[in-house]
């Protein structure tokens, strides 16, 4: 151990208390460490895990939105198709002999397209 001389006498005392002491700093400054690096990890374990729940709500509003307009969507188009079909079908009871017509003259092209092709 480091000794020092005062007036001639030897003082290990105070050398050995100042070495606990530092020894003692060493510790609380180890301790204190340790808690800030436990907080920082659970920091960035709650961010973490707020911006999941962030991102899976976002996933979840959009997937839903898309649903929906899908529904929209189809339902437009049924109801449009159901309104092609009445204005077709009407179309033929007002004007049965137009309607008649009209098919044998398709059925006509069809034909001469597919002797055509053989």
């Amino acid at each position: 151990m480091a000794q020092t001389r005062t007036n001639g006498k030897v003082e290990t005392s105070d050398v050995a208390a100042q070495i606990d002491t530092i020894k003692g700093d060493i510790a609380a400054l180890t301790s204190m460490m340790t808690e800030l690096a436990q907080n920082k990890s659970q920091d960035a374990k709650t961010q973490a895990a707020t911006a999941a729940a962030a991102f899976k709500s976002s996933a979840t509003d959009a997937a839903n939105h898309a649903q929906v307009k899908a529904v929209e969507t189809g339902e437009k188009l049924r109801s449009d198709a159901e309104a092609a079909y009445r204005t077709a079908e009407d179309t033929v009871r007002q004007q049965p002999a137009l309607a008649v017509g009209l098919a044998a003259g398709l059925g006509f092209l069809v034909g001469m397209m597919a002797t055509r092709r053989s």
